[in-house]
């Protein structure tokens, strides 16, 4: 045994007092009375004694000891030499995902329980016990690093919430086994969670898993999305996808909104297991902030799932220069494509100058042969001013980057190309150059971006290959028009909760309920969250407004949902790897456990309350 403050110890110079107290003669006070009768035993007492008289109360006094002695104990602060000297570390993880938001029988949320079970853990923490929290999410989070203080860990719990997004609990495990090992004596981590995903535990000594979740119905949206149709796009069609993840039919309404007008409902029915979509044809896009929801109603476990977002796509066309001596498949295509508005313009006619009116410029085996003399946007079919360094004689497509927003959907297989012109990636200061499209070491599509510019240039001649004949040229011709001409259309407008985003540097992001009133000057009696700034993660579900300080034009609505079955899946069991007699142990210990010197003051204060019993009770007077 250790005690943390020795120095209480004096306070047991008090015992030799207590002692003296109960010795010391009691001065009697001369009082008249009518007859002695009464005071004979008082009268048989010897009139002259000494100043320490004999004692009698020994049960009073030896209460008054015990009381002594555990106040001082309580005061030095007695901890077992094996905590003490060695220390007991302890990490609890909690599980902050989205599915912690599901209501149990009783309308208790499963965070709300396992946030009452860290409590109950956090208030063991002591000199010898140190405890460290750390939330599972879609990224780690250090809630409180390793502290013996309650009041803090308490205080850092209390402003714990759950997410909208979907994690994994793997890194935060391993990160809390990393904290451990730098940490000397026992060590133990709590994991508090559903347990559908719960990892399997083969150290039950290290790993106590707390479970708190139990089979649920719900209902989830698990897809909604939009697209402009291609032969008009003033007008959109919405996919809607729905699952019952229950052992009960479910049935409902599906609610459409636009900008907060409700544009259709629909029914539907599911039965246990089964998913279904649907279409909801030729919404027309009109005007607004094309803000969409979809809306379920019914009641089930799980709220957060029965909403979701999406945003309409954007109807203005770019504008287009195509410059060429004729090519009919191109001017077919951009005359069938109502997402944009072309012009048609020989080479000899053109003027570097006449770049800056069109979104993107389309040079037809013509252009500048120099890099820096192309102005705006363009694409450069066959000649570039990447230079001609040979002609390769049937390429092969070897490699394809299908992140590339311009091979977004496009299908290469068995595509054949007669020849393509053998071109160099320059090293351009300013420029950054990538190969989406590659014949082995050739590339056969080239892609720059700077600051204010973006190219791309195609080693190949449409004319002279069977791509006008596939699906995949107009997809890549689209595609291709719209990165150039797009500004901000490789940055996604809907994202999964807890995906990040980079934000540019004049850039900031705002959840639409956070947002500053029009005009508002007063100070909000609610105060705002601070807005995003650099890297943005959502970790709420809504729709998002990036605001760009420098072109104001250039903001931007971002739909933010949780699309993930595993969220919405309810109805798993606890994983296997539990184990409930440690859970229901860890249980019972963090609800018992107390630093030492609080039983022993609780103690010292019941017997103070028996011996006040027994003195009035007349057994210790």
């Amino acid at each position: 045994m250790m005690f943390l403050n020795p120095i209480g110890w004096l306070f047991l110079s008090l015992a030799p007092v207590v002692v003296v107290l109960y010795l010391r003669r009691v001065r009697r006070k001369a009082v008249t009375v009518p007859t002695l009768l009464f005071w004979q035993r008082a009268m048989g007492e010897q009139r002259h004694r000494a100043f320490l008289g004999k004692l009698r109360q020994w049960l009073s006094l030896l209460l008054q000891l015990i009381i002594l002695l555990l106040l001082i104990l309580a005061l030095v602060r007695p901890e077992p030499a094996r905590i003490a000297a060695s220390g007991e570390s302890t990490v609890i993880v909690l599980d902050t995902r989205a599915r912690m938001q599901a209501l149990e029988p009783g309308g208790e949320s499963r965070f709300a329980k396992a946030l009452a079970l860290a409590r109950q853990q956090a208030a063991g923490a002591r000199e010898g016990g140190s405890v460290a929290i750390l939330a599972a999410g879609p990224e780690t989070r250090v809630v409180s690093p390793f502290s013996t203080d309650p009041a803090v860990l308490q205080e850092r719990l209390q402003s714990l919430t759950p997410t909208d997004a979907t994690g994994d609990l793997v890194p935060t495990l391993a990160l809390a086994k990393e904290l451990l090992a730098t940490r000397p004596g026992v060590h133990r981590v709590l994991l508090l969670t559903d347990g559908s995903d719960a990892p399997e535990n083969k150290h039950p000594s290290e790993l106590e898993i707390v479970t708190v979740g139990t089979k649920r119905e719900n209902v989830a949206i698990t897809r909604f999305a939009a697209r402009a149709q291609l032969a008009s796009p003033q007008t959109a069609d919405l996919l809607l996808s729905i699952a019952n993840f229950g052992t009960q039919p479910a049935k409902g309404n599906v609610e459409i909104s636009c900008d907060g007008t409700l544009l259709d409902v629909k029914p539907f029915a599911l039965e246990p297991g089964e998913r279904k979509s649907d279409v909801f044809p030729a919404l027309p896009t009109g005007s607004g902030q094309g803000k969409l929801t979809a809306r379920i109603d019914v009641e089930d476990s799980l709220a957060l799932d029965n909403e979701a977002r999406t945003l309409l796509p954007a109807t203005k066309p770019s504008r287009v220069l195509l410059v060429t001596r004729g090519n009919w498949f191109l001017e077919k295509l951009f005359a069938a494509d109502q997402t944009v508005q072309f012009e048609l313009l020989e080479p000899d006619a053109f003027k570097p100058e006449m770049a800056g009116n069109f979104d993107a410029v389309v040079y037809d085996n013509c252009g500048p042969e120099d890099l820096e003399g192309g102005r705006g946007n363009a694409l450069f079919l066959k000649s570039s001013p990447l230079g001609n360094a040979g002609i390769l004689k049937d390429p092969l497509v070897t490699d394809s980057d299908a992140d590339s927003p311009l091979l977004r959907f496009v299908e290469w297989r068995n595509v054949t190309f007669l020849r393509a012109t053998e071109i160099a990636v320059p090293q351009r200061e300013g420029w950054q150059f990538e190969t989406p499209l590659r014949s082995f070491e050739h590339p056969l599509i080239v892609t720059g971006t700077r600051k204010d510019q973006r190219m791309a240039v195609f080693a190949f001649d449409v004319a002279e290959s069977d791509l006008p004949l596939r699906i995949a040229f107009p997809l890549l011709i689209s595609n291709t028009i719209h990165w150039l001409a797009g500004g901000n259309a490789e940055s996604p407008r809907d994202l999964e909760c807890g995906q990040f985003v980079a934000l540019a540097a004049d850039e900031t992001a705002w959840r639409e309920n956070d947002l500053p009133k029009p005009g508002q000057t007063n100070v909000p009696t609610q105060p705002q969250p601070p807005p995003t700034f650099g890297a943005f993660q959502p970790l709420r579900d809504g729709f998002y407004r990036v605001e760009n300080a420098g072109t104001p034009e250039a903001s931007r609505w971002l739909a933010v949902n949780t699309f993930s079955e595993a969220e919405s899946d309810l109805g798993k069991a606890p994983s296997a790897s539990v184990a409930p007699s440690v859970a229901r142990l860890s249980l019972v210990n963090a609800a018992v456990v107390r630093p030492l010197w609080q039983w022993l003051a609780m103690a010292a204060f019941a017997l103070l309350l028996v011996e006040w019993g027994l003195f009035h009770r007349r057994r210790t007077e």
